[in-house]
């Protein structure tokens, strides 16, 4: 195993521990005045598609942020993991679709919703840093996801979320990383673009 690797995976045990720390904890994990400050940058009425996650284990609660790009009239998706790739595919759905527990054990919509391409993204962390980069879990479906994205010359926005506390000096990154745009925490706006 390659010290990189390594690096990564002994982060990952320090930071899922320190998550579960923070969650227990937290009081505030959406604020909608921090998140209206994604306004200043992102011109939310040409964004029509957003893609989101339903958190799981000790991930900052997504439910406020999930609500509330509903209410704004946004056409919401989720993350699904087809069998066999190393890359997401988004499924349009609500909050009130019966998810069922997919891949890794993650909340996926009904596969027979449509599948949609989000022009902006909210995205789990373990951690990330000053630079812009996020530590996952590992299996890189975001990295290539969006890698893929951007050979094929499509504009969207990637924000990062996490509790504020998840912040981390530097991330071991290699060249297969991708750079959020954004990372909203419960506390502030962290902008990378």
């Amino acid at each position: 195993m390659n010290e990189l690797i390594s690096q990564k995976i002994n982060l990952r045990k320090i930071l899922s521990h320190k998550r579960d720390l923070i969650k227990k904890n937290s009081t505030v994990e959406f604020d909608v005045k921090i998140f209206d400050k994604l306004n200043k940058y992102i011109n939310f009425k040409e964004i029509l598609r957003i893609a989101s996650f339903i958190s799981i284990r000790s991930e900052i609660s997504t439910h406020q942020l999930n609500k509330k790009l509903m209410d704004l009239g946004k056409t919401l998706s989720f993350p699904v993991i087809r069998s066999g790739s190393k890359e997401l595919i988004f499924i349009k759905s609500n909050l009130n679709a019966n998810f069922k527990l997919g891949k890794y054990n993650i909340p996926e919509p009904p596969k027979e919703n449509q599948e949609t391409l989000p022009q902006l993204f909210f995205v789990p962390c373990l951690g990330f840093d000053m630079n812009g980069y996020r530590l996952g879990y590992g299996g890189g479906f975001y990295d290539k996801t969006f890698a893929k994205l951007k050979k094929l010359n499509l504009k969207f926005y990637t924000v990062g979320f996490a509790f504020d506390e998840q912040k981390q000096n530097k991330i071991p990154i290699d060249v297969f990383d991708y750079k959020l745009d954004f990372v909203l925490t419960e506390k502030q706006l962290y902008k990378f673009v």
